[in-house]
């Protein structure tokens, strides 16, 4: 790393919760020379919470090819952060596409960890979490979606993916088709005010009656054999 090239920050935000915001990261943003943001509109409601008069700047999806300009200042000593909608920015947003470049041309990038909907319900879910395969934001085709999650039938471990409020019904039914047998854990508007957890068994998984608003996580427990196994040790001891 060149000593005289600036920093890339890579900012994790509250998911819901203001109050979830670390104390570092409040101080990054405010001393850094610009904030880059999935989309600046979304965070203003952050930056007038924590008094950031930072500029900031969107970072549209697919604008890999324009973050030259970027690199130039960082190289050129400036500081950048950069920020997500909500949650540790990297994962499914542009962010990944701005480290790579970053790295690539020899600049510091620092994580600035923080909030996380993929931790906080692997926090809660009370399996065990290796491995765990994180598929992000499945696609919008149902069909699509499908082929994503049939990848996955076959492998003993945790599944966890993000769905918007308008695809959750659509994803939980091929959720419900193709993994029998587990344990689903389902979080919606995780460390907001009407946060809800909640476990089903895959057969008892009713699409409908998902309550359809907010943003879910969506965790499948598909150690089957060792459902199967504690379901039977139960069985046995009644």
């Amino acid at each position: 790393m060149n000593p005289s090239y600036g920093s890339l920050y890579m900012v994790a935000t509250p998911i819901g919760n203001l109050e979830d915001m670390t104390f570092r990261a409040v101080r990054i943003l405010k001393e850094v020379d610009l904030i880059l943001c999935e989309n600046a509109k979304n965070s203003y409601k952050l930056f007038q919470h924590y008094e950031i008069k930072t500029p900031s700047k969107t970072l549209f999806s697919g604008q890999e090819k324009s973050f030259t300009w970027i690199i130039e200042d960082i190289k050129a000593g400036k500081n950048f952060a950069y920020i997500s909608d909500a949650g540790t920015p990297g994962i499914s947003d542009p962010g990944g596409g701005l480290v790579r470049l970053a790295r690539k041309m020899g600049i510091s990038i620092v994580p600035i960890p923080g909030s996380s909907a993929l931790s906080s319900i692997l926090s809660v879910s009370g399996f065990q979490v290796n491995p765990t395969f994180f598929l992000g934001f499945l696609s919008e085709k149902p069909s699509r979606k499908k082929t994503e999650l049939e990848e996955y039938v076959g492998k003993e471990g945790l599944i966890v993916f993000y769905e918007s409020v308008y695809k959750i019904k659509t994803a939980l039914g091929i959720v419900k088709e193709l993994f029998p047998g587990t344990e689903v854990l389902i979080g919606r508007e995780l460390t907001k005010s009407h946060e809800e957890i909640k476990l089903y068994k895959s057969e008892d998984l009713d699409p409908e009656k998902i309550y359809p608003k907010g943003e879910f996580v969506v965790l499948i427990n598909n150690y089957v054999k060792k459902i199967a196994k504690e379901n039977a040790s139960s069985t046995d001891r009644i």
